[in-house]
């Protein structure tokens, strides 16, 4: 009877080993290979299947896996400033600096497999060591009027707590009073102890930059021993992190990292989301390997839209092809005549404020439109939309989706205003519903949308679909 105990010595043939390495999600493969040199050349030549790249200036997403790069700063004597120690336990300062430890805000020159996204701003640069000293001045100034502020606010009279309970209706109402400015005085403590916090921040920083511009005057190098911080984070919460002498800027290591992983692949990489993030006002070149080839679903960008659509197309394997989605967070109205923008199955506007909503939603032949924290309607507004979509766009599987109202009234004034607008509106409970022909009907809604722990909006929805059918 034959043994069924695996054979230890027995090896993978090469094709096996390629099937094995094509079931390993993208993140392992490549630790995998890492740790393994003699697989690198199978694994290599396995197909490659990515969830979602995303690069940005601190680094970048590899499906849920989180690759940081960022400059660690250590003083040689005494301490580190609060905000650099802040900045080091995140993964270090995601800017460049130069010998004195100014930050350095220009670009490098492109080098093949670059990609130009976006300069940095020059009008938010214009610092020196004069202007730093005054801004140092006026936050101390500032931090010591707030600390006599919150001392006033501690030993404020009028106590509750001393005030007795058997009152008269007339005293009652004086302890109302007296109940809201001790409530008054609580409020203001926090907010006064919120603004130290800040100022105390805001002095380190001015400090900092007093510190860098006194070296680049006297010619001395900057106190600060300098690294590349190498920090992985994986989904599970684990953490690794190495550091290397700072020797390259930022984008140059971030390349290095992205070619290791992305280089010398024998097939057209998959990718169903990709993304290129810069700051704002901040400066991004995207290093990719020369010569490769992306099969991209959907791409999402800063930087001038066109023009960067354009550049990204040398590395696009179908160019032609339409995305499924394409994000924009600095789409300008002119953009809209791209036909990659025009073509996308769904054009989503993120953080963009600088364009007419009104005229975006007219222009965009796309019929999926999302825009998220965005600049702030009114319902007029939205009832043109509404009205434009009805003449122009009324068609099955037409959606807008606009999230740019912080308070539930706003939108409840929005889903008012619609239904005065339109005779044949039906006005529900979060909902107007506006008949159409063919069978069709135009449903406006308004639902809570929190975008993050702290910031919640409410999401108008305009979407057309079968009458009488749900949401």
């Amino acid at each position: 009877m034959p043994s069924t105990i695996p054979d230890a010595e027995r090896t993978l043939s090469y094709d096996c080993l390629k099937c094995v390495l094509k079931q390993f999600e993208v993140n392992f493969r490549f630790r995998l290979a890492e740790r393994l040199p003699k697989i690198s050349h199978a694994e290599k030549a396995v197909p490659l299947y990515i969830s979602k790249l995303s690069i940005c200036e601190e680094g970048f997403y590899l499906n849920d896996t989180k690759y940081q790069l960022g400059v660690n700063r250590q003083a040689r004597e005494g301490r580190n400033f609060e905000i650099i120690v802040w900045e080091n336990q995140r993964g270090g300062s995601v800017r460049d600096y130069d010998m004195f430890g100014i930050e350095k805000r220009s670009l490098p020159e492109l080098t093949p497999g670059d990609l130009f996204i976006q300069d940095y701003n020059p009008l938010t640069w214009n610092d020196n060591l004069e202007s730093a000293e005054a801004r140092m001045a006026t936050y101390r100034n500032r931090l010591i009027a707030l600390q006599k502020e919150r001392i006033d606010l501690e030993f404020a009279p009028e106590e509750l707590e001393n005030t007795p309970e058997n009152l008269v209706e007339r005293e009652q109402d004086q302890l109302g009073r007296r109940r809201d400015q001790v409530l008054g005085r609580e409020q203001r403590l926090e907010r006064v102890n919120r603004s130290i916090r800040q100022m105390k921040i805001n002095l380190e920083y001015a400090g900092l930059a007093v510190q860098r511009f006194q070296c680049e005057r006297d010619n001395i190098p900057s106190p600060y021993d300098m690294f590349i911080q190498f920090t992985k984070k994986s989904p599970d919460g684990t953490v690794y992190i190495e550091r290397f002498n700072y020797e390259k800027r930022l984008m140059e290591a971030r390349k290095y990292l992205i070619c290791k992983f992305l280089g010398n692949r024998q097939s057209v990489i998959k990718i169903k989301s990709l993304g290129f993030w810069a700051r704002l006002r901040g400066g991004l070149i995207i290093g990719l390997p020369e010569g490769i080839k992306l099969d991209v679903q959907e791409f999402g960008t800063s930087g001038n839209l066109s023009e960067v659509l354009q550049r990204v197309e040398t590395i696009l394997e179908h160019p032609n092809r339409p995305f499924d989605r394409l994000q924009s967070d600095s789409l300008k109205l002119e953009d809209v005549q791209n036909h990659k923008v025009r073509n996308a199955g769904v054009l989503v506007l993120h953080n963009v404020y600088f364009v007419d909503y009104v005229a975006l939603c007219r222009e965009a032949p796309n019929k999926k439109i999302v825009i998220t924290l965005g600049r702030k309607m009114q319902p007029e507004q939205f009832g043109v939309i509404v009205e434009n979509l009805i003449d122009t766009k009324g068609t099955l599987g037409t959606c807008y989706e606009i999230t740019v109202l912080s308070e539930e009234d706003e939108a409840e004034e929005v889903l008012r205003v619609v239904g005065q607008r339109f005779e044949n509106a039906v006005v529900g409970e979060k909902l107007v519903t506006i008949p159409l022909p063919s069978q069709l009907q135009l449903n406006v809604s308004y639902e809570p949308y929190q975008y993050n722990s702290r910031i919640l909006k409410y999401k108008i929805t305009m979407n057309v679909m079968v009458r009488n059918q749900v949401n």
